[in-house]
């Protein structure tokens, strides 16, 4: 595949990933509370006094809701009503320990038997809360949550009213202020709405309220025997100061990834763009060069995602295909005494005694050695090396085998300094340590940013997704992306793949077949380890007169199925063996620290 295709297809991929949409299902039932309409009435003895209106929009059949709201020592719940409208109602007070759960029935008609179907329905819960404002030496507090963070669904919007005696001296906050969407005085009452506020999250007013609004032994509030208002300014401006670098930070974050993203293209143009070499010839007859086709498979095999000098299966059976042509091995086709072999189709093969081993590569040894171990009566059958690489343990030791053979490859023929006569891994290295940095940014990124619900997290959250994908694909990029091949590698890999266009074209071969059966058999040795050895041998059978095919080993060796017998003991060989909330009461709250909240449900 042309690299710039291949690049194509990665590009296309990215976006489609970037831009694709998950289908949605619909439940049986939902509901949603686009409203939350919340009256808070602070009393001069310290009580505060809660008027929630809760707006549901139901959607199939419920029985009712449930108002859960903390409740710590000292505090207390009292004088509980509840009332709805758009159904009846009745309800009960479960205590749960630091929690006190409102539970709610709805019903449609006035007997009560009957529960709500597809209808929105106004809950009013009204109750007084005593011990939740907190009284210091020097002001009273109010830290209420007007959402908490255990509401089941989001609070669409929360329309709130404080009302005091005077807004004469009063300083107020909302937290976190990127869920207010405004706030005004109407005489001594404040005004507060929210933005969207998603389940999980919650919404609080800080109030400082002189103490004049209360009685002088407030009864009903939380006392606390110390100055409150300057660490309450210090929690906020601290708190404030917080959000501002938070937001600074992902900003920061986002920019960077951001630029991150073309870190791949400019390691590309530094490093993986092939050089120009002068070679035009459109194929080649003859074979390129006279290396093993082990090393051909190394350097050029097929596969655009294959690493440059790492030798793979296609090579391992080349390896084969050249010791049965170089006579190494003889093509025997005779029965064996042994159960379940020797009918007429099976493949044996034997070893030539007049050939001289000792001559052989070391990686050709690593062949001739494992063949042999499955020599029994001076055959080698490849149906009891099928049979026998189905078991892990002789599949483990085919594995050692295997990657013996890649080694010595890559040691005696392939090591660093002479595969950078081929290839310039630089570029590959430096794309992968991107991906490695990059996919564990991203991961830090991704989980901070979710568990974040400041405004500008969410754009961290995006591009930390975006730059997992493009670090992910930089781990997994062929290294022929962003590697380079040298001018001689350039030319090495054009001249066989050329090689492997003209074996693969049957109208070139007609026109320009080989001379003889010696070639033939060549081509067919070096077609396996570039991955064409069936057009070969299609190609044989088309242009070889047949008592010359029935002379040739190699080529009766690939027709019977001893090729493809090996093919899948090999395949099965590796497989089998690679299977295997709450306040503070005893002093100044931080942020997010306010009584009330809670949250709710249906049911």
């Amino acid at each position: 595949m042309d690299k710039k295709v291949y690049l194509t297809l990665i590009l296309f991929f990215s976006l489609s990933v970037m831009a694709g949409a998950g289908a949605s299902f619909a439940a049986d039932r939902s509901y949603t509370i686009p409203i939350l309409n919340e009256d808070l009435f602070v009393q001069s003895d310290g009580t505060l006094h809660v008027v929630e209106t809760i707006h549901y929009s139901f959607s199939g059949t419920y029985n009712g809701i449930y108002r859960d709201i903390p409740v710590t020592s000292p505090q207390q719940l009292t004088n509980i009503t509840v009332s709805a409208d758009g159904a009846y109602t009745s309800y009960k007070l479960i205590d749960q320990g630091t929690t006190k759960r409102i539970q709610v029935y709805l019903y449609s008609d006035a007997a009560k038997n009957t529960p709500i179907t597809n209808r929105n329905v106004n809950v009013t819960i009204e109750y007084d809360f005593l011990h939740g404002i907190k009284s210091y030496n020097d002001i009273a507090e109010l830290q209420y949550q007007l959402v908490g963070t255990s509401w089941a669904v989001d609070i669409g919007q929360v329309v709130a009213n404080i009302h005091l005696n005077s807004n004469t001296g009063v300083q107020y906050w909302l937290n976190p202020p990127y869920f207010a969407a405004g706030s005004s005085w109407d005489n001594n009452t404040l005004h507060v709405t929210s933005t969207n506020v998603p389940s999980g999250q919650y919404f609080e007013v800080r109030m400082v309220i002189p103490k004049s609004q209360f009685a002088a032994n407030p009864v009903n509030a939380n006392i606390i025997n110390q100055n409150g208002l300057n660490e309450i300014l210090k929690i906020q401006k601290d708190y404030q100061n917080s959000l501002n670098f938070k937001t600074a930070m992902y900003e920061i974050l986002a920019v960077l990834m951001f630029l991150a993203l073309f870190i791949p293209l400019f390691i590309y143009l530094r490093f993986g763009r092939e050089p120009k070499i002068d070679y035009r010839a459109e194929y080649e007859r003859d074979i390129p060069t006279d290396d093993p086709p082990a090393i051909v498979n190394a350097i050029c095999g097929p596969g655009f995602s294959k690493k440059v000098g790492v030798p793979d299966m296609d090579g391992f059976k080349a390896t084969i295909m050249d010791l049965i042509n170089r006579k190494y091995f003889i093509l025997q086709n005779q029965p064996s005494e042994k159960e379940g072999y020797g009918a007429d189709g099976s493949m044996f093969l034997k070893v030539n005694p007049e050939q001289d081993s000792s001559t052989l590569k070391r990686f050709e040894l690593n062949v001739m050695n494992f063949l042999t171990q499955f020599e029994e009566d001076g055959v080698i059958s490849m149906d009891a090396i099928s049979d026998d690489l189905s078991n892990r343990e002789s599949a483990k030791s085919f594995r050692e085998t295997y990657m013996g053979w890649v080694d010595n490859i890559k040691n005696q023929f392939l090591n660093d300094s002479e595969l950078n006569k081929f290839f310039n891994k630089k570029g590959d290295s430096y794309i992968k340590i991107f991906g490695g940095i990059g996919l564990a940014v991203s991961v830090i990124v991704f989980i901070c940013a979710l568990m974040d619900s400041l405004p500008a997290a969410d754009i961290a959250l995006v591009m930390s997704i975006v730059l997992g994908v493009v670090a992910i694909i930089s781990l997994i990029l062929p290294e022929k992306i962003a590697g380079q091949w040298t001018t001689y590698g350039e030319e090495y890999d054009a001249k066989w793949n050329n090689f492997k266009k003209y074996i693969k074209d049957f109208s070139l071969i007609k026109e320009y077949p080989p001379e003889s059966i010696v070639i033939w058999n060549k081509y067919l040795v070096y077609a396996t380890a570039l991955g064409a050895a069936d057009a070969v041998r299609k190609a044989m059978e088309l242009y070889v007169p047949k008592d010359e095919l029935q002379g040739s080993d190699i080529y009766m060796f690939h027709y019977y199925g001893g090729y493809l017998l090996l093919s899948n003991a090999f395949d099965t060989g590796i497989s089998t063996a690679t299977a295997g909330s709450g306040g503070d009461f005893g002093g100044v709250g931080d942020v997010g620290g306010g009584f009330g909240g809670g949250g709710g449900g249906a049911f």
